[in-house]
């Protein structure tokens, strides 16, 4: 390591300064967003994965944080068997691209020592589309760099919870609350999980984690029925005590744009984009397990979660599907929503280069409200 930076792990003292880092450098692209992490990172953190490292750099002799990164593991659906999947993320880095460039490359390095304990062959890591320098940057292949290749698209949309509670479905019934057993809801993910690339696997042990999944409890679930055959779930899963969405600005032609757009969005049924500063009062639709070909499930859930998400003063409601699921069409179709898109990137350093080789065609469905 060469002289001027030093790697620690995150801890209790330099915590503080991490959760910083995360408020002043929002994620690029047409809307910077900040992802916070407030009032305490490891706390989500743990719903990333079973194992993590937060590893932070600094300015060798000195207590300026100049950037971090993450590594965590957990268990996942890889070609439809269980294995450990990682996933890289955190990643903020602060200074000129010189800097970048050379604090990038060390992190790495450091990365790959961590990589090395583990047990996972590759990671996965999403990046916003049009996040144009970030990218470049991390495919670039710098040296000691892991390769970065790049697999699909996924779309992120965020849905009103206003006018998702209009949607509704004649032939489908839901049922929440008290009605629902987490052991129906594992075998419901363990049936659907294995034919998709990456999905989370969760056992009713994981479930009720309060790590995993920290602020989720059993009546946060939606199970669908037609007549009496399930034919799928999701929950409902607020996680602002923990994890914060924070708009903090718009690229230019955007910003100039968006009172225009505020104006007609009420005429359209479009939401409205929130001005810089504001939180996203927002909950995820995670753990969703739908047939891809099943819109009036879809439907009939959505519209569910977001009347309970108006009783609880949620104003929006988000989800994520890769952008060939045709149940990301469905969303598009149904319901007014914004929408992003991300890279998904498989990641590997030599010794996973094999795995990731031979991943199958399975459309991927990582879960984003563990990202």
């Amino acid at each position: 390591m060469p002289s001027g930076l030093q790697f620690v792990l995150a801890s209790p003292a330099n915590e503080p300064q991490l959760r910083k880092l995360l408020r002043d450098n929002p994620v690029g692209g047409t809307i910077r967003i900040a992802l916070e992490r407030e009032p305490d990172a490891f706390r989500a953190a743990a719903v990333s994965g079973d194992r993590y490292e937060l590893i932070l750099a600094y300015a060798e002799n000195s207590d300026v944080l100049l950037g971090a990164g993450a590594r965590f593991e957990l268990d996942a659906y890889v070609n439809g068997a269980q294995q450990r999947l990682g996933y890289l993320g955190e990643l903020r880095i602060q200074g000129g691209l010189k800097q970048r460039r050379t604090l990038l490359v060390e992190a790495y390095r450091a990365l790959r020592r961590f990589h090395e304990a583990g047990t996972a062959r590759f990671y996965l890591t999403t990046i916003i589309a049009d996040n144009t320098p970030t990218r470049r940057l991390l495919e670039a292949g710098l040296a000691d760099m892991p390769t970065y290749q790049p697999l699909e698209s996924m779309v992120t949309f965020t849905i009103p919870s206003a006018a998702g509670a209009r949607r509704r479905s004649a032939s489908r019934n839901v049922a929440g609350g008290a009605q629902i057993d987490l052991a129906d809801v594992a075998a419901r993910l363990a049936k659907h999980g294995p034919d998709y690339q990456f999905h989370p696997v969760w056992s009713e042990e994981s479930l009720r984690s309060p790590g995993r999944c920290r602020d989720l409890a059993p009546q946060d679930f939606f199970l669908c029925s037609d007549g009496d055959q399930p034919v799928g779930c999701l929950a409902l899963w607020d996680q602002r005590n923990f994890k914060q969405t924070v708009i903090r600005g718009y690229a230019a032609r955007l910003a100039r744009l968006r009172p225009l757009a505020n104006f007609v969005a009420p005429l359209l049924g479009r939401p409205r984009l929130p001005a810089p500063g504001a939180r996203l009062e927002s909950a995820f639709l995670s753990h969703v397990a739908v047939a891809a070909d099943d819109t009036e499930t879809l439907v009939a859930l959505i519209g569910e979660a977001c009347r309970e998400a108006l009783r609880r003063g949620l104003d929006y409601v988000m989800l994520a599907f890769a952008e060939r699921n045709p149940l990301a069409a469905a969303i598009r179709n149904r319901f007014p929503c914004h929408s992003y898109v991300s890279m998904i990137y498989v990641v590997y350093w030599d010794d996973g280069a094999s795995a990731a080789a031979h991943l199958d065609a399975r459309v991927p469905h990582p879960e984003v409200a563990v990202l």
